[in-house]
């Protein structure tokens, strides 16, 4: 298939580590623009889990909290990942005391943030 023609891979995909079924520390640290320790310390992992040991499921469900948030922002966004990233890790939210989608998904709060996105989505306001 011409690389033009081909699919842009999914977010999931383009961020996990190659060859293995686990998200990548490394990528997504680098997507986000952040130090791999800096994701330890959000997802409450020891700060030498993300390259001793990537596979980790505490490390790994905070990484997919992550994704999922910014799959649902890059969707609301028209695919604009970039833009995704940019609002996921910059943008205060009003309707939440002003907290960040990152710092909602550092609180375990993935699923709302996602909720929220899906309901301006849809036409709704704040």
């Amino acid at each position: 298939m011409n690389a033009v023609l081909k699919p842009r891979a999914s977010l999931a995909e383009a961020l996990r580590e190659p060859d293995q079924v686990y998200l990548s520390p490394r990528r997504i640290g680098e997507a986000l623009g952040l130090q791999v320790q800096s994701l330890a310390e959000r997802a409450r992992v020891s700060r030498n889990t993300p390259t001793a040991r990537p596979q980790n499921e505490h490390l790994q469900q905070y990484l997919r909290d992550v994704v999922r948030v910014i799959a649902a922002a890059e969707d609301a966004a028209g695919g604009d990942r970039t833009r995704a990233i940019f609002w996921f890790m910059n943008d205060p939210l009003a309707e939440f005391d002003y907290l960040t989608a990152d710092a909602l998904v550092q609180a375990g709060k993935a699923q709302v943030v996602i909720d929220y996105i899906e309901s301006i989505a849809d036409g709704a306001t704040g």
